[in-house]
């Protein structure tokens, strides 16, 4: 696995302590954590990080296209640092995120004439195999 701080510099980020330790965390990851969660996560190991600098992180990070900002309108958003096309599945028993390793759909056909597609999120909900287990 590639380096963190090499990862930024790459994208024209200087790579401070904070900005390597909550990349690497994401990477780390598959659970598309919140700002406050990553905080939580992060700060026992880093006493002085605040929750400001986790969401400036955050914002650099998806501006450099190196983590996608997700909203599943939860009235927060979550976190993926995996950038390949795939879809997410969110359980509505537990709320947990899955990654569903399939592109999605190719949309840009179904655009009027002269519109300009930048990205597709494609977010499925239902009920997670533990979930329907337990009912």
């Amino acid at each position: 696995m590639q380096a963190t701080a090499e990862i930024l510099t790459q994208h024209g980020i200087r790579p401070s302590v904070q900005r390597t330790t909550v990349l690497r965390y994401l990477r780390s990851v598959k659970t598309h954590p919140t700002v406050d969660e990553i905080y939580q996560a992060l700060l026992p190991g880093n006493p002085s990080l605040s929750r400001t600098t986790v969401y400036n992180t955050l914002e650099l990070l998806s501006e450099h296209n190196l983590v996608l900002t997700l909203d599943f309108g939860e009235g927060y958003l979550r976190y993926d640092a995996d950038c390949s096309p795939h879809c997410h599945f969110i359980c509505d028993g537990c709320g947990r995120v899955f990654d569903i390793m399939e592109a999605p759909p190719d949309c840009a056909g179904m655009l009027p004439r002269g519109f300009a597609l930048k990205a597709v999120q494609l977010k499925l909900v239902g009920t997670c195999a533990a979930c329907s287990k337990a009912e």
